[in-house]
């Protein structure tokens, strides 16, 4: 089941979003969707994949370590299983 949300964009992102919902023949609830799925696959990947090509952490070791670090940028404690 799908809510409504309020959102307030900027005038050239909505002529953006009524242009490719036209062009793609969908709703622009549907290209919302995909985008936001896609930025986020994108984001997560980004995040991972410094620390995953090591080949040392697993993705949810790596996801967890580059929390650490945002969330304490001021200390550099913490702790690392290997």
């Amino acid at each position: 089941m799908k809510r409504a949300v309020n959102l307030r964009l900027d005038e050239s992102v909505i002529f953006t979003l009524n242009q490719l919902a036209n062009e793609l023949n969908t709703t622009k609830t549907d290209v919302v969707e995909k985008a936001l799925k896609l930025f986020s696959k994108t984001t997560q990947k980004e995040k991972n994949e410094l620390l995953q090509f090591a080949g040392i952490l697993k993705n949810s070791e790596a996801n967890k370590l580059l929390d650490d670090i945002q969330n304490s940028k001021d200390s550099k404690d913490f702790e690392l299983k290997l």
